[in-house]
């Protein structure tokens, strides 16, 4: 019995042992930082790829509000002619059509939403586009810089003008992303379809 305590003893020793010889081995140093700034703000309003969303998008919603007023008018129309024939027409017959009706209303309404929701996550995918290409070229200068810390401008309260590198990435942004195609998918097309094709 004094032999397993002996042993028992032993080890714990080892493993503390051990444990305290590796919380002693010392971390290796952190880099000294170098910080580079970029106002990325500035870059998705100015570069020529997320100026060509943008342009795509406010044509696409242009159309789309043309579309809609046609619709607007079309079902106001509607409603005016079911109005006039309320005292020509049986009950049932103008419960039927005002049921109709409200059947086109309700299409519109959901054509109006699916059509916005197609056309906002084809933004989001275009201005993916766009900051994935920036966030590789923010690597590749700071990289060429030595920087090894990338600091958004806005988030900075101050710094000198020579660690901002915006206007390098912005030229080269810009020569390598002209223009980024604003896609509405197939699926988000069908979905939107206009409620007369119903």
């Amino acid at each position: 019995m004094m032999r397993g305590r002996f042993l028992l003893t032993l080890l714990l020793s080892l493993v503390v042992g051990a444990g305290s010889s590796l919380a002693e081995t010392p971390s290796p140093p952190l880099p000294t930082p170098v910080v580079a700034i970029v106002d990325v703000q500035r870059i998705l309003q100015e570069s020529l790829a997320a100026k060509s969303v943008q342009q795509q998008l406010e044509a696409q919603r242009a159309k789309f509000q043309t579309e809609i007023s046609g619709e607007e008018v079309e079902l106001r129309k509607a409603e005016q002619e079911l109005a006039k024939s309320r005292e020509s027409v049986t009950p049932d017959i103008y419960a039927d059509r005002e049921q109709q009706l409200r059947q086109r209303f309700l299409g519109v309404e959901k054509h109006v939403q699916a059509r916005r929701k197609a056309l906002d996550q084809a933004f989001t995918d275009s201005m993916n586009v766009v900051r994935k290409n920036l966030l590789d070229i923010v690597g590749a200068i700071a990289h060429e810089h030595g920087a090894n810390l990338v600091i958004v401008k806005q988030q900075a309260l101050w710094s000198d003008k020579k660690m901002d590198i915006t206007d390098e990435v912005l030229a080269r942004l810009n020569k390598a992303v002209v223009q980024v195609p604003v896609k509405v998918t197939p699926e988000d097309d069908e979905k939107a379809a206009s409620p007369k094709a119903r």
